[in-house]
């Protein structure tokens, strides 16, 4: 999902507040100009969802974003929030609209972040990117509903992006509906192979449905493209122990003494209760 933006800076000046702008349209002139304004307009940076790899997979165990600093977060949302209100029928106004909301997101503002990423969508129907971070904004509030609706969107506009499905996946997953949530998984996992995020979602979802044999696989995929990731072999040799194969769970206990003595000591106590 690549969209190019407006870039947004903020020199801070003793009076005034000096804005210069590049803008980039989604089909690009021959040149760029950079433009000195009077007053903001949309952008807050380029923005890019890399094909293979969540911006905010939901929920990802790994994750920690760096959020914007709140003076910057003011400054920003300040002004945007001032742009769109006094120009409402502006042409960039679902930029604008986009940007504030992405701005509230990246300042952890979650719930500020909903109404002006809802209405960049009104705007621009189409636009993968509102989508998918309104989407992520109604995760962290725990609207799973909405966030699976969102994420559904982004599927129908980037159908061959498996980070997509891995987060509507998640959604489903979160809602209780295992088999949805299997299936975009393996949607996921259908683009992407080396998803290990998604092979380890669809352990679980194997888990839950005590289907021991394909949550042995799924977990297995995980450990081999993450040999250090403690979950999935924790999983994996609980997994392991319910198909009876005592020897490659204490094969992943030897591999958790190192990276996680606790759940060793917890796997150890299923395989000697």
């Amino acid at each position: 999902m690549k969209r190019h933006w407006l870039l947004l800076l903020f020199p801070v000046a003793l009076i005034v507040i000096l804005l210069t702008v590049r803008h980039f349209s989604k089909k690009p002139p021959t040149g760029t100009e950079e433009v000195t304004l009077a007053k903001p307009v949309a952008m807050l940076k380029e923005t890019s969802v890399a094909p293979n790899a969540p911006i905010d997979a939901v929920p990802n165990r790994n994750s920690n974003p760096q959020l914007l600093a709140p003076e910057v977060a003011e400054k920003i949302t300040t002004t945007l929030e001032k742009y769109v209100k006094e120009n409402p029928k502006a042409a960039d106004i679902a930029d604008a609209y986009f940007n504030l909301g992405n701005a509230y997101y990246q300042a952890g503002q979650h719930e500020k972040s909903i109404e002006p990423l809802r209405k960049a969508v009104e705007q621009d129907p189409n636009d993968a990117d509102a989508h998918y971070i309104l989407g992520n904004a109604y995760d962290k509030l725990k609207q799973y509903k909405e966030a699976a609706r969102e994420f559904e969107a982004v599927t129908k506009i980037e159908p061959k992006n498996d980070s997509v499905f891995y987060n509507l996946g998640n959604a489903y997953s979160n809602l209780k509906e295992d088999q949805k949530a299997r299936e975009q998984y393996q949607r996921a996992l259908a683009l992407n192979p080396k998803n290990s995020a998604a092979h380890y979602a669809l352990g679980m979802v194997y888990s839950r449905q005590q289907k021991a044999k394909e949550a042995t696989e799924e977990f297995q995929q995980t450990v081999n493209l993450e040999p250090n990731n403690g979950d999935a072999r924790y999983f994996l040799g609980i997994a392991k122990l319910l198909n009876g194969d005592r020897k490659g769970a204490m094969e992943q206990y030897d591999h958790l003494k190192r990276l996680n003595p606790k759940a060793a000591d917890d796997l150890n106590k299923r395989m000697n209760p």
